[in-house]
């Protein structure tokens, strides 16, 4: 596999942090982009897999990677933790989707389909809410440290932009609870608006704008200048986009599992 010398020093220093091996992969029926697995207990190997068929260079997806795990090992082994979904909550978009005027009801959804969309759309909201805000600092420590990788960046990004659009449309809103639903934009709006200042493309952030969620976008976004950027403040972070969104009860976090030694 040919990756650019950036992409292979950013990896050299998550093994130097972590004291784990990185093993990079490629796997053709991923359904995103690329994905990964930090090292945990008797696991000391960190996994990024990226589908090949879906992106020509992934060195930009691995270094994005690569930025989540050096942030995780760059705070005190004693406060690194992992965000959990609470069994609660999956019930509650559960008895949202079959309430009476719920989505379940509406298309009349067998039990086995409303499970699967349950588990869909909740662990969706949660990788979105653990990944978006931190993945903010993230893509800034790249652009501030690897201008070189500036190009593939930009064009990934604009590509998550385009995708995230279909969020606007009447499919997503036919099949998610308004919370759900609500929240989703709202994150793809904070998103949109972030890059519309970093490419100086005002564009990017209208259609949030013409479907009034830029507002509440800009609102999540805000908060990135209220709290440190600092690896340990990933947390607070966090916890404040689940606040504002009234997501605060339907997660909980759980210590890191640090990699064993034998």
């Amino acid at each position: 596999m040919a990756l650019r010398d950036t992409t292979r020093s950013i990896i050299d220093r998550v093994e130097t942090v972590s004291g784990c091996p990185v093993v990079v992969s490629e796997d053709r029926s991923l359904k995103t982009l690329a994905s990964s697995r930090i090292a945990r207990g008797a696991n000391r190997i960190h996994t990024i897999v990226f589908n090949p068929t879906a992106v020509k260079e992934p060195d930009y997806l691995i270094s994005y990677q690569c930025g989540f795990i050096l942030r995780l090992f760059e705070i005190p082994e004693s406060e690194r933790v992992d965000l959990a979904g609470t069994a609660d909550a999956r019930q509650t978009i559960y008895r949202l989707l079959t309430a009476p005027d719920g989505p379940g009801k509406k298309l009349k959804l067998p039990p086995e389909t409303l499970s699967t969309l349950r588990d869909q759309l909740f662990d969706g909201l949660m990788r979105q809410l653990r990944s978006i805000p931190i993945g903010f600092r993230v893509d800034s420590w790249i652009m501030r440290e690897y201008p070189e990788l500036g190009q593939l960046q930009r064009d990934m990004i604009m590509r998550q932009i385009q995708d995230n659009l279909s969020s606007l449309g009447p499919e997503a809103k036919k099949i998610a609870p308004k919370k759900i639903y609500q929240s989703n934009v709202t994150m793809n709006a904070a998103f949109a608006a972030f890059w519309a200042k970093q490419l100086s493309d005002p564009t990017l952030a209208v259609p949030y704008k013409a479907a009034g969620l830029l507002k509440a976008g800009e609102e999540l976004l805000a908060l990135l200048g209220e709290i440190s950027d600092a690896p340990a403040a990933d947390r607070d972070l966090v916890d404040a986009w689940a606040s504002r969104l009234s997501l605060t009860d339907w997660y909980k976090w759980v210590p890191y599992d640090t990699p064993s030694e034998s």
